[in-house]
């Protein structure tokens, strides 16, 4: 399975070293790569509408009609991890490579989320946007972990 994260974000974050170090836990039937969209700048001349619209085009440059497109927004659905699990199982029992796409600071636009098979919310809380990666990359470890009886995970 190949699960992509991709992520409207600008600078490099300490974050990042941990992202590197879940990927790394991964088997290798399971490849999981990071992939940026740069942000655009904002600046007086355009308005933050034109702005995420001309951010979700370059979002959705980035993936397939058929591809499964898991959105990360605040107005999403509340899973747990074991519902994750259960999500990660299908894909792998189906052959189904998901992307989990991570808006930029101002979220997605409507092109963006009416393309979006799944739309979840990690959190009711604002959470910094560089942690975000980092997030899902542990919750998709963790769902491998629960289907594979790993002791990482306590329920």
């Amino acid at each position: 399975m190949n699960i992509k994260i991709i992520s409207i974000a600008s600078k490099k974050t300490d974050y990042e070293s941990i992202v590197s170090s879940y990927l790394k836990r991964f088997p290798s039937k399971i490849s999981l790569q990071h992939t940026k969209v740069p942000i655009i700048k904002r600046t007086k001349t355009k308005s933050i509408e034109q702005i995420i619209a001309a951010e979700g085009d370059s979002f959705l440059k980035q993936i397939n009609d058929k591809d499964t497109l898991i959105i990360l927004d605040q107005r999403g659905s509340l899973i747990s991890s074991k519902e994750l699990s259960i999500w990660m199982k299908s894909w792998l029992d189906n052959s189904i490579d998901p992307i989990f796409g991570i808006g930029g600071p101002d979220g997605f636009s409507e092109s963006v989320l009416n393309r979006a098979d799944k739309i979840l919310s990690l959190s009711p809380m604002t959470l910094p946007h560089s942690l975000v990666p980092v997030i899902v990359v542990e919750q998709l470890y963790r769902s491998w972990s629960i289907l594979n009886h790993l002791p990482y995970h306590r329920s």
